[in-house]
């Protein structure tokens, strides 16, 4: 485990997780819940209005491109060219981490300012959403979500990734891997490999969107697009949600560390029970 924390790609995993965790509790939860239920608080409180989609969008951007990151690293660690690995360190990851969070922290601002809460004039229902800015709507729309949440952090990862294949393909012919190498490249490829997943079907969806956004559509064609958005919105935070999971399957140091943390907390709670069982009330001792 002290190997992995000294490895510059545990450090964008750790900051991928940590995005990942800031937008599953603002964005994802309610993306789930609140549909079953008639109140929705972005649609009544301004703040969270506006923090909500803020917060899910910097943090979004930032666990993507710290997984983007992350598949680089695995290209440049694994290079036979020395110059290239010289960029692989603990250093050069922190930097870069902090530097992608500040710019992500800076272009998701306008959010705060132009969301609000509109009221339809059509059914009377109040939502959350952009107003006032035809221009910074625009951007959202045609560059932000399909490209910058989409064909960009995609494609850095698919490029990467081949590199890095053929990378590792040439180190392990000449058995020049260590074993915390293995271990995360198949963590950084498998978390890159449910993100690709969810960033294609979510881009696809959106740009045939886009594409169709003036073509009529009759009262049966627009549930079923309906269906296929919401089925994609979801599909979208794979790589959010299974980043446990899959550093589980893959990982047998985080597997066996993960067990030394469950016995060790299992064991602080059956002594805790025990010491609160065998302490009397001092009432009752005063009593006796």
């Amino acid at each position: 485990m002290k190997r992995l924390r000294k490895n510059p790609s545990s450090i964008y995993l750790l900051a991928s997780s940590i995005g990942n965790l800031a937008l599953l509790n603002s964005s994802f939860l309610s993306r789930i819940f609140l549909p079953n239920f008639i109140l929705d608080p972005s649609s009544t409180s301004l703040v969270w209005c506006k923090l909500r989609q803020y917060i899910g969008h910097f943090s979004s951007l930032g666990s993507l491109l710290c997984t983007a990151w992350a598949m680089m690293d695995q290209y440049l660690s694994t290079s036979s060219n020395a110059r290239l690995r010289q960029f692989s360190t603990v250093q050069a990851a922190r930097c870069l981490v902090s530097l992608t969070f500040f710019l992500s922290f800076l272009h998701s601002l306008p959010l705060i300012i132009y969301n609000q809460i509109n009221i339809s004039k059509t059914t009377n229902i109040s939502s959350c959403s952009l107003s006032n800015s035809v221009i910074y709507r625009n951007y959202i729309t045609y560059f932000v979500t399909p490209f910058l949440l989409g064909i960009i952090p995609t494609f850095i990862m698919i490029v990467f990734a081949a590199l890095a294949y053929a990378n590792i393909k040439y180190l392990h012919q000449r058995q020049m891997r260590t074993q915390v190498q293995q271990q995360l490249t198949q963590m950084v490829s498998a978390q890159a490999f449910f993100v690709l997943i969810g960033m294609i079907a979510y881009t696809t969806q959106t740009i045939y969107n886009l594409l169709t956004m003036s073509t009529p559509k009759n009262a049966l064609r627009q549930p079923d697009e309906n269906v296929a958005l919401t089925i994609t919105g979801v599909l979208s935070y794979t790589g959010y949600v299974f980043n446990f999971y899959i550093y589980m399957v893959v990982s047998p140091s985080l597997r066996k560390q993960f067990k030394q943390l469950i016995k060790k907390f299992l064991y602080y709670l059956t002594c805790h029970i025990i010491v609160t069982n065998r302490t009397a009330p001092v009432h009752i001792i005063y009593n006796n």
